[in-house]
């Protein structure tokens, strides 16, 4: 009887811990250190303008979508992170990624979802908001000049997208039989921009 009490206290101490862990972007201690050594520390630059929400303790940016589709009404803050601001991780806090932006004195999270909470999923997340480099020399040549004007025209790409706009507001897939067609939204502009597989092909005034 003693043993079977033991036994079941033990099963629920574990799926307390579990539960926890799971609560955490990533789920493994191991994950958490690679990340650490991978990313926390270094500087790198933003890959997009970025357009964070206000958030008690600073600002967010919010990289999984989950904010403009859940919750609309959350106010972005009163300024856009130019392309190619300095940018350095400091850690990791359950579910959000810290950092600090050039520039800016409050720090900013950054919120990214992952399913099987693995370095991999999170670096994957994280690609279209950190460079290395400086990252207007890596846009198309045609396209250098309206990224740099913040603009946007026919032809660019998801990325060059986000590099002049950033995020979208809301993503949308529209049907098709024979192309991807995307509308994305972004209300502070009053615009809806049309993709055909992955290229901008017009967009439209609210």
């Amino acid at each position: 009887m003693r043993r079977n009490s033991l036994y079941l206290v033990a099963i629920g101490v574990l799926c307390g811990l579990m539960a926890c862990r799971l609560d955490t972007l990533l789920h493994s201690g191991s994950q958490e250190e690679a990340f650490r050594e991978r990313y926390v520390g270094r500087s790198f630059y933003t890959a997009m303008v970025l357009r964070p929400y206000t958030h008690q303790e600073g600002y967010l940016v919010d990289l999984s979508g989950r904010i403009a589709e859940e919750e609309p009404e959350t106010p972005r803050a009163p300024f856009t992170v130019p392309l190619g601001t300095p940018i350095t991780l400091t850690g990791i806090d359950r579910t959000l990624i810290l950092a600090r932006v050039n520039g800016y004195t409050e720090p900013f999270r950054v919120l990214v979802v992952t399913e099987q909470g693995t370095l991999d999923e999170v670096a994957q997340a994280l690609a279209p908001l950190l460079s290395e480099e400086p990252p207007l020399p890596t846009v198309r040549p045609d396209m250098r000049p309206f990224v740099a004007r913040q603009q946007i025209t026919q032809g660019m790409s998801r990325r060059e997208v986000y590099m002049s706009w950033g995020q979208p507001d809301k993503k949308q897939v529209l049907p098709s039989s024979t192309t991807v067609l995307e509308e994305w939204l972004y209300f502070d502009r009053r615009i809806h921009l049309y993709l055909e597989d992955g290229l901008v092909r017009n967009w439209i005034e609210m």
